[in-house]
């Protein structure tokens, strides 16, 4: 059972003891009750080599305490080396271990640097004292945070900054960037690389290097009341070399990013020779949904009105939408008097439909403008074409028969578009699929006559000046045609005299003196057929 896994057992209360002053009187446990105050989510790691109880051989362990327990119990910390800054998930009864990975932290209250000053020529004959007051210098001219404390381990130096815990995976993309800050900024003193990463392990005070037998101690400050924490966000404001951008820059760097991708592709891209599908400007726009409301009522109604419950007031409203736009607001009271009867109205009832149509259309003539946000917008209704074919609804077949360009559905749409492109390309002379397969039958058929006249089909292809391949492709497909239809003869049946003549009998014992290449056996299903003089219980 791991230190962190003590549910239901006594609350061990820390013995008394006089208050600390000076960071030298520091124990591994009161120095971890500094860097992990009480409530800080999730366990802290305490690390370092021991001897396995099963083998007997040195090995790795690794001690999860929550810091409610480091703040209320006496915890044996002293017996590990490390400590981590980051918290890990607690361990639950019956599971194991969580693993010390950047995935599962969950807290981290800390930054630092780890200075092998002693593996650099120009500090390796320098004290820590000398070390620290370089790094102290840098902080002051570059504006910093003071760092909170400083510990020697005899060989090395660590150097922390302390803050309130932070979400580590809510930060840690600027954590890491603070982390290559500092490393970067002391790299010349020596900064280890492999001590950025959240998962790092730090030897605590008041244990034993044993590189060199050095006892590890805080360097500074000198008193306890002197290790004063600093805040994440006024740390990485400080050393981050840049600041946190606000939504509104980056939505304007995703537009330009965006616009500058577009106007690349663009410039890449070949200029047609000729547009497949004209573009649709504001009068054309309504000019082309007006064309095909009246191709559509022509198909339905032909010359006639429209009939009483097929739509009589939707059909007034559509055409009024449209018209509200395609014309002048002054003759558009005359245009719903005019189509009243081919709708089935009368001209009051035509009006009465459509007095708010047009009344925006008047608004619309005088210049007026509707605020919509901040945008100014024209006060007439402008509905999509998708509301016309729910408004009238139209069918699929209706849009094929009447041929509509504007009032269609998706499918119809691509079927459209397709049939442009189509045009377009017969247009600039390329031609039909069946077409090119015709030509190419055509020419297999007559490449298989000269290939069985003798002639190579690189001469052939030379003749057509085509590539090999391409006579290779019309050649398999004449053959596959010539193919077709073709009836592959049946094999012929095996004369009767060569099939030897099976021997049929009732009794399997009539069969032992028969060749067993010739006999067959004709078993009745279900008949039991025993023979007494073979042990059998023959039946009576």
């Amino acid at each position: 059972m791991t230190p962190a896994n003590t549910f239901g057992l006594p609350v061990q209360a820390p013995a008394e003891r006089p208050s600390l002053v000076f960071c030298s009187d520091l124990s591994p446990l009161d120095y971890s009750r500094i860097v992990h105050p009480q409530g800080t989510p999730g366990s802290v790691a305490f690390c370092g080599p021991a001897t396995s109880r099963k083998t007997g051989k040195p090995t790795w362990h690794d001690s999860r305490w929550s810091t409610y327990a480091l703040a209320t119990r006496t915890c044996d910390v002293g017996q590990h080396r490390f400590m981590s800054f980051a918290t890990w998930p607690r361990q639950n009864r019956g599971e194991p271990k969580p693993k010390r990975t950047t995935e599962n932290a969950v807290s981290i209250g800390a930054s630092w640097v780890d200075l092998d000053f002693y593996n650099e020529p120009d500090w390796k004959d320098v004290s820590p004292l000398v070390v620290l007051e370089a790094v102290l210098n840098v902080c002051q001219d570059r504006a910093w945070p003071a760092p909170s404390y400083a510990t020697s381990s005899g060989r090395g130096l660590l150097v922390a900054w302390l803050y309130a815990c932070q979400p580590a995976q809510a930060v840690l993309a600027r954590h890491r960037a603070i982390q290559e800050t500092l490393h970067q900024t002391f790299r010349s003193m020596g900064s280890d690389p492999s001590a950025k990463t959240i998962t790092k392990v730090f030897r605590m005070p008041k244990t034993r290097n044993e590189r060199n037998g050095a006892i590890v101690g805080i360097l500074w400050p000198t008193y306890i009341r002197e290790i004063q924490p600093t805040t994440f966000d006024a740390l990485a404001e400080a050393v981050l070399p840049y600041r946190r951008k606000t939504k509104k820059e980056k939505d304007a760097e995703a537009a330009a990013a965006k616009a500058e991708r577009t106007a690349k592709v663009l410039a890449a891209r070949a200029p047609r020779k000729q547009h497949a599908g004209a573009k649709l400007g504001g009068r054309s726009y309504w000019a082309t949904l007006r064309e095909d409301l009246e191709r559509l009522q022509a198909v339905r109604h032909g010359t006639g009105s429209v009939p009483d419950g097929e739509g009589r007031n939707a059909w007034i409203l559509a055409l009024t939408y449209a018209a509200a736009w395609d014309m002048p607001a002054s003759a558009l009271d005359r245009y719903v008097r005019d189509q009243a009867a081919r709708c089935g109205l009368t001209e009051a009832e035509a009006l009465d439909k459509t007095v708010t149509l047009r009344a925006k259309a008047q608004v619309a003539a005088r210049g007026e403008r509707i605020l919509k946000g901040t945008r100014k917008l024209d006060p007439r209704y402008r509905p999509a074409p998708g509301y016309f074919v729910e408004l009238l609804d139209i069918e699929s077949r209706e849009m094929k028969r009447a041929d509509l360009r504007m009032l269609i559905d998706g499918a119809r749409r691509a079927s459209n578009a397709i049939g442009r492109v189509v045009k377009a390309r017969r247009a600039a002379g390329v031609q039909a699929r069946s077409d090119q397969q015709a030509v190419r039958l055509h020419i297999g058929q007559q490449v298989e006559e000269m290939v069985e006249l003798g002639m190579r089909q690189a001469d052939v292809a030379a003749l057509y000046g085509v590539s090999v391949r391409w006579v290779t492709s019309a050649l398999r497909d004449a053959r596959q045609v010539a193919a077709i239809g073709k009836v592959t003869a049946e094999p012929a049946p095996v004369p009767e005299s060569e099939v030897e003549a099976a021997i049929v009998v009732d009794d399997v014992a009539e069969t032992l003196n028969v060749p067993a290449a010739s006999a067959t056996h004709e078993v009745l299903r279900g008949t039991r057929c025993l023979v007494p003089e073979f042990g059998g219980a023959g039946h009576s």
